[in-house]
């Protein structure tokens, strides 16, 4: 099974494939892989981030996954014969792929536990809500992004809890959805 744990900046995704990982899953934070992740123009072709990204450079860019390079992370893991792979990330095209995922899981969050954690968060694998107005864009599109998983038909797992409750609840409803395929 192939499953994708998303969620807003500061969800959680990138703590979730760590601690997945270091329980023995095959679990990989996307954000990590510099192939499959950039910054594009609305035309798609990748562009550098400037350090403090304003509003409107903002609303022109958006971070995406490449899917040639997504489908190689897939069909390797496959290959390797990994029978369950957890794809931990967030990108503005994610919701035009997901027929390559088996479910996915949507790490909920409220805005104020959002905004904490991108202020404050320590260990976070980006500067992403610390830098320019990024801060502001991620809130402002925090709405849209959830209801847009949410029609999607993501399951919602409650990312205001500790790491640990976090992946024993995605391991429950990765148990059942691999029991709705099968069945």
């Amino acid at each position: 099974m192939v499953l994708l744990v998303t969620g807003v900046s500061g969800a959680g995704k990138s703590t979730v494939a760590r601690r997945l990982s270091a329980w023995g899953h095959r679990a990989l934070s996307l954000d990590a892989d510099d192939r499959l992740c950039s910054w594009t123009d609305l035309d798609g072709h990748r562009v550098s981030r400037p350090e403090q990204p304003d509003t409107p450079w903002l609303a022109a860019h958006h971070w995406r996954w490449d899917p040639a390079r997504l489908d190689e992370i897939i069909a390797q893991a496959r290959a390797d014969g990994v029978e369950t792979l957890w794809l931990c990330g967030q990108a503005a095209n994610a919701g035009e792929l997901v027929d390559r995922f088996d479910a996915y899981f949507l790490l909920e969050i409220d805005q104020a536990t959002m905004r904490q954690r991108m202020v404050h968060g320590a260990g976070r694998g980006n500067d992403f809500g610390r830098v320019g107005d990024s801060l502001s864009m991620a809130l402002a599109g925090y709405q849209q992004f959830v209801a847009s998983w949410r029609r999607l038909g993501a399951v919602t797992i409650d990312a205001t809890q500790g790491v640990d409750g976090v992946c024993e609840d995605l391991l429950m409803a990765a148990a059942f959805a691999a029991l709705r395929q099968h069945g």
